[in-house]
């Protein structure tokens, strides 16, 4: 097995300047960066230091945190698979991975949560960060604790985080818009429908809105847009605010739901024989996916969560074992799924089979 000394040997260099390519500090030039990074590639040296840390038995902690997975059906349910497949393969490692749960509607069960991982003391975290300012103040703590964290999902505007790894959530609902407007004519309005629970609560959500929002504004257009905010994505309160809604305002000709609940506003168009009104929302779990086949659910954005909680684990992990800094974001490509092309994004078969 190859050393730093070794490498710095044949590349006629000193052991400093290796180190500082393996760990991309500055104070090495162009030519003698490649010539190291060559030697390094050539003997597969990342795969040493991994060998290195099994030898020195060196063992890691990182925690997870994402809301509780409700059902297969729950967007979460693939960021936590994905998390499990990359848990299964950095354990050889001696990366040990402690998942913790919060409901995301609640701010104490958050709270208590990320306690919980303070004590745990890990080298790393992977998290979903609800709660804007409470995120925000938890970040500050690992920053003093030296503590490296990833987001995934929900990005935050702070200098704090290792790395992001999600959708644009702004360039998303700017999409969004744009379709509701290719499908819907000039004098129809269109209707925003969320839950006052996300409120505060999930800022990716929020910035989907506003995305949307944007799209009109950017494009001068004198479309009415409502918003409508229910409780909780209910059945009855869904019903009763849509059926007051759609009563009051003949004109609605589109529905936006900035979450995965689109099928639930599917099933009561459905129902009420409203088949007319176009719909737009978020992800390709089961039940999303009958009612895109059906036609029910014109476009959905699909998020790639599995991806999302696989890399979120394995960017953090080559961090901690090989210095390995990664890109500030990895924005997840934003695939529009329609009836026409459902059966390629059915996800659900794929992720189980990944695991």
């Amino acid at each position: 097995m190859k050393t730093i000394k070794d490498i710095a040997e044949e590349a006629k260099v000193s052991t400093g300047t290796v180190d500082r390519v393996i760990h991309k500090r500055p104070g090495v030039s162009p030519k003698t960066r490649e010539k190291v990074q060559k030697l390094l590639d050539k003997y597969d040296f990342e795969r040493n230091i991994l060998a290195s840390t099994l030898a020195f038995k060196k063992k890691y902690r990182i925690a997870t945190l994402i809301p509780s997975v409700i059902s297969k059906n729950h967007f979460w349910h693939g960021p936590h698979l994905g998390m499990k497949s990359a848990a299964k393969e950095i354990q050889k490692y001696g990366v040990e991975t402690h998942k913790f749960f919060f409901d995301q509607y609640d701010l104490k069960s958050y709270e208590q949560a990320l306690d919980k991982i303070l004590d745990l003391k890990p080298n790393g975290i992977v998290f979903a960060p609800f709660f804007y300012n409470t995120s925000l103040a938890f970040v500050e703590k690992l920053k003093e604790k030296e503590i490296p964290c990833v987001f995934i999902n929900i990005d935050l505007d702070t200098p704090d985080k290792l790395t992001y790894i999600g959708q644009n959530a702004l360039q998303s609902g700017y999409l969004c818009g744009k379709m509701m407007n290719l499908v819907t004519k000039p004098e129809e309005s269109v209707a925003i429908l969320t839950s006052q629970k996300n409120v505060g609560r999930h800022l990716a959500i929020e910035t989907r809105i506003k995305g949307f929002l944007d799209y009109f504004s950017d494009h001068s257009s004198d479309k009415q847009i409502k918003k409508i905010i229910i409780d909780d994505f209910d059945t009855e309160m869904i019903e009763k605010a849509l059926s007051r809604e759609l009563e009051s305002d003949k004109q609605i000709s589109g529905i936006f739901v900035p979450s995965s609940a689109i099928f639930m506003i599917a099933s009561f168009l459905e129902s009420r024989g409203l088949n007319t009104i176009r719909t737009i929302g978020y992800d390709t779990h089961i039940d999303n996916l009958e009612y895109i086949r059906k036609g029910s659910i014109d476009f959905a954005i699909d998020q790639n969560p599995f991806e999302q909680g696989y890399m979120g684990l394995k960017i953090l992990t080559e961090y901690l074992l090989l210095n390995k800094t990664p890109k500030p974001k990895y924005n997840s490509a934003i695939n529009i799924v329609t009836k026409e092309n459902v059966d390629y994004f059915d996800v659900a078969d794929t992720i189980e089979y990944a695991v």
